[in-house]
């Protein structure tokens, strides 16, 4: 029988935990005697960690053992077929599994999130966005617009998934046991990007896999600026790790 473990992570979020958690069981249900579905809320509500400072105590505690494991947001639901389909997927050589995201309210699949490795040159230019508050506000207007027009993709390699939802293989949690992201919050997927392609294990796209966003709630409640400071703070340490 194969075992996912989920890991999600909620911030002053118990509503949508419990619809997401209620997906999960649905899904769970109509692969009851194949797939073993286990669930760890990291809750941030009390001390705020960061998005991955809640979910790796837990990942690194209790990955071992596990066929796939994910780390998520809250503000998700599976599709009632998404274990069924995760059962019929050719994992060979992937470490990372990014499913389709699809985000109503703004009409937009979230993955591919990257298709190829970003360069210094971006690295460059995300620092001086993230800079300044008017320029990130324009960009982020600009990349919402772009977005609308993005075309949908087959299953294909990619650079790096979206990191509402994040799913690893057995393949990679064995080489990857123990975690600790750089940062405080943001940019989380070229981290893992990274730690998969340095295996090297690929990152494959599967639009089978499907999960509605719901919307941005554990971080909707935070304020523009700080935000900003944190993608600064992860991206040097990241470009410092991986990038130099």
């Amino acid at each position: 029988m194969k075992k996912i473990l989920l890991i999600c992570v909620t911030y002053h979020s118990d509503e949508a935990l419990h619809m997401f958690v209620e997906s999960v069981h649905r899904a769970a249900h109509r692969v009851e005697g194949r797939m073993q579905v286990d669930i760890e809320i990291a809750d941030n509500g009390l001390d705020n960690k960061g998005y991955l400072g809640g979910a790796l105590p837990v990942y690194n505690a209790k990955a071992q053992g596990y066929d796939f494991v994910s780390i998520s947001n809250v503000d998700l639901q599976l599709a009632e077929d998404f274990f069924e389909q995760l059962l019929t997927t050719d994992t060979a050589s992937i470490g990372w599994i990014a499913p389709d995201i699809y985000t109503d309210k703004i009409s937009r699949h979230e993955n591919p999130y990257m298709l190829i490795r970003p360069t210094k040159r971006n690295f460059f230019i995300w620092n001086i966005i993230y800079r300044n508050t008017f320029i990130y506000r324009l960009y982020h207007c600009l990349y919402l617009i772009k977005s609308r027009k993005k075309k949908t993709y087959p299953a294909c390699n990619i650079y790096a998934g979206h990191g509402s939802f994040m799913l690893f293989t057995q393949a990679f949690v064995a080489h990857h046991p123990q975690l600790k992201f750089p940062g405080f919050m943001y940019g989380e997927e070229i981290y893992f990007a990274e730690l998969t392609r340095l295996v090297p294990l690929h990152v494959w796209y599967i639009p089978t896999l499907c999960i509605a966003n719901t919307g941005n709630v554990n971080t909707g409640v935070i304020k523009q600026k700080q935000k900003s400071a944190w993608s600064r703070q992860s991206l040097r340490a990241i470009y410092k790790a991986f990038f130099e």
